[in-house]
């Protein structure tokens, strides 16, 4: 008598592939909920409300630590670019009224998401640059500038790890083409301002 019929047990297979899959559901839906409040802070920050920004941030931080812990392992890619964003809102926020950045520790993310987000933090700080020299903040404008190079120069030899975390060589490569372009801006306006 052949029993491989009643040692595979549809039901119970398809049960959990069913759990599984609102599982995924939910933790993507949930990322993404939160990936929309990030646009809003990027310009709250621009514009300076940084209490504001921070109310926010701690509401985020308390979502991300909840969807990680409730969602499968599997899912965790889900949240990634989330904890992206937060890195960079989170140390933007850092540079500007403290003038330093967050450890990977106090953000409370893995050094993939840490080091990603902070090479994306590198553009919002060049923004950052142009917003100041329209207001003719040169001084401000030139914080910026350096924190950027300091940022970059800290993740640089990291560079080669691309294997263990994918991008980040692009994202290294993208800060040094965003660095290099907003030197040769910020000459053009100390040449023309003298």
């Amino acid at each position: 008598m052949n029993k491989i019929e009643d040692e595979i047990n549809f039901d119970n297979l398809l049960k959990c592939l069913e759990e599984l899959d609102a599982q995924r559901e939910y933790a993507y839906k949930e990322s993404r909920q939160i990936l929309i409040y990030f646009p809003r802070i990027f310009a709250l920050l621009h514009e300076e409300k940084y209490e504001k920004v921070k109310d926010l941030l701690k509401q985020l931080e308390t979502k991300i630590k909840k969807l990680k812990s409730e969602i499968n392992w599997r899912w965790q890619k889900y949240l990634f670019p989330a904890q992206i964003e937060y890195v960079e809102a989170y140390t933007y926020l850092c540079v500007l009224q403290e003038a330093r950045v967050p450890s990977e520790q106090e953000i409370d993310v893995e050094v993939d998401t840490y080091l990603l987000g902070l090479l994306d933090c590198i553009g919002e700080l060049r923004r950052a640059v142009y917003d100041y020299i329209n207001q003719k903040n040169y001084n401000k404008a030139n914080f910026c500038f350096i924190s950027m190079k300091i940022i970059f120069e800290k993740i640089f030899p990291l560079s080669y790890f691309d294997n263990v975390i994918p991008g980040l060589r692009h994202k290294v490569d993208l800060a040094r083409k965003l660095i290099e372009e907003t030197y040769v801006d910020l000459t053009k306006i100390s040449v023309f301002k003298v």
